[in-house]
């Protein structure tokens, strides 16, 4: 049987996962694969809020997902004026 700290360490490292390839599709300027991760840690994000999770307990503490769609909006603008 699982364990609560086993699935807040499988969550720590989707966030972590989610978090470099959001970085990785940001310098490769692939806005939709962007998006995507920014949509998957905004709901991780969201729903630790809603349950009072602490962000620090699941690695969210420093994550701009401003930046991530900040970033989505200005490669898509980019991409449509090529």
């Amino acid at each position: 049987m699982s364990t609560q700290i086993d699935y807040q360490i499988l969550l720590q490292e989707i966030v972590r996962t989610a978090k470099l390839a959001a970085d990785s599709a940001k310098q490769d300027r692939d806005d939709k694969l962007l998006f995507a991760y920014y949509d998957i840690l905004d709901v991780i994000k969201t729903q630790a809020e809603i349950m009072e999770v602490p962000l620090e307990e699941l690695g969210l503490e420093n994550v701009d997902l401003d930046e991530f769609l900040k970033a989505t909006v200005e490669i898509a603008k980019q991409r449509q004026a090529a």
